[in-house]
């Protein structure tokens, strides 16, 4: 088989490159899959490489097994000799093979999340660390952290721990991997350090792993961290075969620690090293790729390459600005329906892209309104999510307090002081003396054998719910939300809460509170009771989601690695995306933006994006703006649609660069929900105020206006000229 005749030019020169490093910068559906397959082959077939001596790794198990597969089939059986796997995996290995090396035996523990919380929990326990003053998830991450710079407990205590916190932290990190030894045990960190730990103490085993790994391949090499990145380079030492493959315009998760600099400083680490460039895609269409590519030249920090594509020009990208969130997802169905039924298209072949988790809702209450089957990708469904079954057993005790199942479901939630004990004893009270599950919590002070606090806490729980299903009928569904939300504390217990997932739930909550004032609006005769009908059947159409003909929902971070005819990228707006948290955070906008990138280029015929006037926050509907990322568009390949017919003109609103970027906050993981900002109280500034802007200096205020629920200020900067920004996220400081 000529192998030529496969590929194009450039993915036929990394194909064919066979000693010293290679960095292959492959834009997004420009066949890396295909040159990382066949440059395996070309090494065995060609040049006599054993399998033995060829390492490939990539990210996730699923990566591995499709390499594997296309590589099996490639060159045969001897492919099972070639060591693919995912990064964890070969530092598992490798850990396996040396154990003793290290004090361990080779049936060392795996520690997972869970594990490793209730290890810390024990050890600030037995360090007198208090919850209160430190939460146990700043210190999982600051130690994870610690560990992916790879410094040990002493070089922590010696160089860094000076004031009382970084004190704690090295007391807690030093007990910690002492328990962990002790137990026989690592954690995902350690699958990366202990191995890197093991080579620097041992060179014999260094030089035995260099001998056998002379051919090293990494996919996806922008997403690497420190540690990972430490552990390749000290294994291709030695004979430098190393060939990276990635994209650092679809570097997307600094959010795990992946750090973009290691892609870009490639060159410089392998002074000899080869680049080459696969900028032809396969994938899409020209004015798609017209449209990802005038969206990414506005980073700063990239290598700097052009998709091209010998496919159609295609269709041109429709924009659609709807009224709200509901109308754009009403859009989005209307324009389904029409092209299933007008083109050979078919569900399964269509995608709905979102920033962040909490947005499925108003989607998915839609399709299934529509009779549109769905599958979701990357999440729970909404109404299946922890914090809203919370809120429906709620709903549903108030509707009816004989539900007993969503009585024990929130009984101690948020934390009351009953425990699974009292609980058991509860229902065995209840059973022997013949009383409603509820009724008996009011009559608890007969049972001895629970404490004073649960009987008060039992009691105050009956009456609230009594409460509550009392004055149900007379109550709107958005104040019962607002009661059961202030009276329980659950955003406050949330809130309280240092788990990543926590602002997700808290806006997921906000999210139904927005859901239910829908539903009520405009009905007159709306009541709980049909509310919770209403949910508990949609819930029964979620088995339409495991059919494979079913329009795909899921957050753009899903997305990557995905491929679709048509795209519909929704909450296109600013605040959402990019997000709010982002915008306010240093590079943040340019990881942003690459996450457009990513979105974009999924798209194969045809890409719709989705912005809105307003957007409801619990239960209020907010004013917003256009993404910037829309106005980075040319106008000639957008077709407006919806309720601006022509461009909407921002003046670089938010700052629509580098220079115009604010600093300062963290930019939250996928999953992370919309911010919108409270309503103004006043003008901040005024003009002929003198004001100083982080980066761009000394200016002058010429005019503020109104701007939805911000201002906008018209500012003359000494240096910088004339700039229009976000009085809220600009950080003007007044002098």
């Amino acid at each position: 088989m000529d192998i030529k005749q496969l590929m194009n030019k450039e993915q036929y020169e990394a194909v064919c490159h066979k000693d010293g490093p290679l960095l292959i910068l492959a834009g997004a559906g420009s066949g890396k899959t295909r040159v990382i397959t066949y440059r395996v082959a070309n090494l065995m077939d060609k040049h006599g490489i054993q399998p033995e001596n060829i390492l490939a790794v990539t990210f996730t198990n699923k990566a591995a097994q499709e390499m594997k597969s296309r590589i099996k089939k490639a060159v045969g059986k001897s492919a099972d000799k070639i060591v693919i796997s995912t990064f964890h995996s070969l530092g598992c290995r490798m850990l396996r093979a040396h154990a003793e090396r290290l004090g361990y035996t080779k049936s060392f523990s795996i520690y997972d999340e869970d594990d490793r919380e209730r290890l810390i929990k024990e050890c600030m326990h037995d360090c007198k660390v208090s919850d209160k003053e430190m939460r146990p998830y700043d210190i999982i991450k600051r130690i994870s952290s610690i560990k992916n710079e790879l410094i040990t407990p002493k070089q922590f205590e010696d160089l860094y721990a000076e004031d009382y916190e970084s004190k704690a932290i090295s007391r807690i990190y030093t007990l910690s991997e002492l328990k962990l030894a002790k137990n026989n045990a690592v954690d995902f960190d350690d699958l990366i350090s202990k191995p890197i730990e093991l080579l620097k103490k041992n060179p014999d085993i260094l030089e035995a792993y260099r001998e056998k790994f002379k051919y090293i391949l990494i996919d996806e090499y922008q997403d690497i961290n420190n540690s990972q990145y430490t552990l390749i380079s000290m294994l291709a030492e030695k004979y430098k075969n190393i060939c990276v493959v990635g994209d650092d315009d679809q570097s997307i998760y600094r959010f795990r620690g992946a750090d973009i600099t290691n892609i870009l400083e490639f060159e410089e680490d392998y002074k000899d090293a080869k680049v080459i460039r696969l900028e032809q895609n396969y994938r899409s269409t020209k004015t798609i790729l017209k449209a990802a590519h005038a969206v990414i030249k506005n980073n700063e920090g990239r290598k700097g390459k052009e998709l091209w594509t010998e496919n159609d020009v295609g269709e041109k990208i429709t924009f659609y600005y709807a009224d709200d969130e509901t109308m754009e997802s009403e859009a989005v169905i209307k324009e389904i329906y029409r092209i299933i039924n007008t083109q050979d298209i078919k569900l399964k072949d269509i995608a709905v892209f979102y920033r962040t988790n909490a947005q499925s809702r108003v989607i998915e209450d839609r399709f299934r309104r529509a009779g549109v089957r769905y599958k979701l990708v990357g999440g729970l469904s909404f109404y299946a999510r922890l914090e809203i079954k919370d809120m429906l057993a709620y709903l549903r005790v108030i509707s009816n307090p004989k539900d007993v199942m969503s009585i024990k479901r929130i009984i101690n939630v948020p934390p009351r002081g009953i425990s699974d004990t009292t609980v058991d004893k509860l229902e065995a009270f209840a059973f022997e003396n013949d009383l409603p599950f509820l009724e008996a919590m009011e009559k608890s002070e007969a049972m001895p054998d629970v404490k004073g606090a649960a009987k008060i806490a039992m009691k105050n729980f009956h009456d609230f719910i009594l409460s509550m299903h009392t004055n149900k009928d007379t109550t709107t569904m958005k104040e019962i939300m607002a009661r059961i939300i202030t009276e329980t504390g659950y955003i406050s217990y949330w809130e309280d809460d240092p788990s990543p997932k926590a602002k997700e739930r808290i806006e997921n909550v906000k999210e139904l509170v927005s859901a239910m004032a829908e539903y009520e609006e405009g009905k007159p005769d709306a009541n709980l009771d049909d509310f919770l009908q209403q949910v508990a059947l949609m819930s029964q159409s979620d088995k339409l989601d495991e059919s494979d003909e079913a329009v795909t929902l899921m957050t753009i971070h899903s997305a990557k690695g995905l491929e679709f005819d048509l795209v519909f990228l929704t909450g296109m707006d600013e605040g959402i995306f990019p997000h709010k948290n982002c915008m306010e955070e240093p590079g943040g906008i340019e990881e942003e933006r690459r996450l457009a990138y990513v979105a974009i280029t999924r798209a194969r015929k045809k890409l719709y994006i989705m912005s809105a006037v307003s957007r409801r926050q619990f239960g209020t509907k907010k004013v917003g703006a256009i993404s910037r990322f829309v106005n980075e568009i040319p106008e000639d390949i957008l077709e407006r649609k919806g309720r601006l017919p022509v461009k909407q003109t921002q003046e670089k609103f938010y700052g629509n660069g580098p220079d115009d970027e604010p600093a300062a906050d963290a930019c939250p993981a996928p999953g992370a929900d919309p911010v919108y900002n409270d309503e103004p109280q006043e003008d901040p500034y005024m003009a002929g105020q003198k004001v100083k802007h982080a980066k761009l200096g000394q200016g002058t205020i010429l005019k503020t206006e109104p701007y939805g629920d911000d201002f906008k200020i018209t500012v003359l900067f000494r240096s910088a000229g004339k700039k229009v920004l976000s009085a809220k996220f600009a950080g003007l400081e007044k002098i």
